[in-house]
């Protein structure tokens, strides 16, 4: 497990205040890279921010369990999108949730996921703070070719930098070879790298 707030992890968490888009390199299996991710979307208060998860694993039920379990309280306003699912709803109403059963229709993905953004960064206040985890893009590719989740990552990403969000993106770095990496790279500020002790390293 990560360690928590007061600890090396708050330090470096400290690193990433002035990125916007983060891939975070984490084996798929082992659950390593689960607490790294929220210890990134959960590093300002719950109270002041606005969570929006995009999901091909996780039932929404599933990741609202584990943010509670995680954190502790629901965030100010948070938002699921579930890829590859039926409609689903969570028991918490802080939650808003959209589901896009063909997890190769990137259109539909992209359109819940924008509804979910624009409506947050519209009801958001300017001490508010929007938080983005997309999990993941080892998925993404196995419904899509490098070149088309390239330029929808490219779309996704520049609107979270558009409304002052901070998104972090997952990928299994043994699912891919290094060009497919290197390519993928480029669409991020930093770069944070889980070990499979679930230690982690920030590069920028």
């Amino acid at each position: 497990m990560s360690e928590r707030a007061g600890s090396t992890t708050e330090n470096k968490l400290s690193e990433l205040s002035d990125v916007s888009n983060i891939l975070l390199l984490t084996p798929s299996l082992g659950g390593q890279g689960a607490d790294v991710c929220l210890d990134v979307i959960s590093r300002t208060k719950p109270s002041e921010t606005n969570v929006l998860t995009i999901t091909y694993t996780d039932t929404p039920q599933e990741w609202v369990d584990s943010w509670i379990d995680y954190v502790g309280v629901s965030p100010l306003r948070g938002g699921i999108v579930g890829i590859g699912q039926a409609d689903a709803g969570v028991d918490d109403p802080s939650w808003a949730v959209k589901t896009v059963e063909n997890p190769s229709d990137l259109t539909g993905v992209g359109i819940e996921l924008s509804e979910l953004l624009s409506g947050m960064a519209t009801a958001a206040a300017d001490d508010e703070h929007i938080a983005v985890c997309f999990d993941g893009i080892t998925s993404l590719l196995q419904y899509a070719d490098l070149q088309r989740a390239f330029r929808f990552l490219h779309v996704v990403t520049g609107r979270i930098k558009t409304v002052g969000g901070v998104g972090h993106f997952h990928l299994d770095p043994e699912a891919h070879d290094r060009q497919t990496i290197a390519t993928l790279k480029g669409l991020f500020d930093a770069v944070i790298e889980v070990d499979e002790d679930g230690s982690w390293t920030i590069q920028k």
